[in-house]
């Protein structure tokens, strides 16, 4: 089955989301009293990162007998996600169910390339990848499980309905942010008011690495008390760009 399409955020809001880290916006998700949005699913390689809304696949197991139909036509169990990868639009990031499996992988480098030259911005998976090395080389930040050598069994049988990765619900077009700390998802409803937020909340950080540096105590400067919000509040308005 095939969901419909979804809404997707505006270039500002992603950019902003772009400029914090998954922990920064998971702690200001928690603050919105919305605490299961992170998952633990790693880089395939230091640096990469990725922030756009999600595409989602739901899979189920493999069965034996039903493998034959696995790439016959019109199939109700694909073995490839084609109508998943089919619906990219640039900037999406592709989100597979997986079942948390780490001994066998959906995405190996033709899928994700395929994936690259749709536009993608990365790649989720809950369960592991293959062909790793040749995915480095497409260069499309990729995160799951781990790698692994056995290909997928599993039959991706919908796309763009709402699933659970990681033991995190995603929907359609909640936007998934990504980096060396895990991924993450901020519903789409909360996403600009997250990006808003963000902007503070890294500004405010900078801002104690600053006075941390000059020989502030922590005291009343971590967490941040009045007196140096206010502090902060003002540095904030005499800093260019902020």
């Amino acid at each position: 089955m095939q969901g419909p399409d979804f809404t997707r955020p505006s270039a500002t809001v992603l950019e902003q989301l772009s400029k914090a880290g998954t922990a920064t916006l998971q702690t200001i998700l928690k603050r919105m009293g919305v605490r299961r949005v992170w998952m633990p699913l790693y880089p395939l390689h230091p640096g990469m990162r990725c922030v756009g809304p999600a595409l989602t696949i739901r899979s189920v197991p493999g069965r034996e007998d039903v493998a034959p139909q696995a790439y016959a036509p019109e199939t109700r169990f694909p073995g490839h996600p084609d109508a998943a990868i089919d619906a990219i639009t640039p900037g999406d990031v592709v989100v597979l169910d997986g079942r948390g499996v780490v001994d066998e992988g959906l995405f190996g480098d033709l899928l994700t390339r395929r994936m690259q030259e749709k536009g993608a911005a990365g790649s989720v998976s809950d369960m592991g990848v293959r062909d790793s090395a040749r995915i480095l080389e497409t260069g499309l930040p990729t995160f799951s499980r781990g790698p692994c050598s056995p290909g997928g069994t599993v039959y991706n049988i919908d796309v763009n309905v709402p699933i659970g990765c990681a033991g995190v619900l995603v929907c359609p077009g909640d936007i998934i942010s990504a980096d060396a700390d895990g991924a993450m998802v901020i519903p789409s409803a909360l996403a600009a008011a997250v990006a808003d937020e963000a902007l503070v909340h890294e500004d405010r950080e900078d801002f104690i690495r600053i006075m941390l540096a000059q020989g502030e105590p922590l005291q009343g400067l971590y967490p941040m008390g009045e007196v140096w919000e206010a502090q902060f509040r003002q540095w904030r308005l005499q800093e260019p760009g902020k």
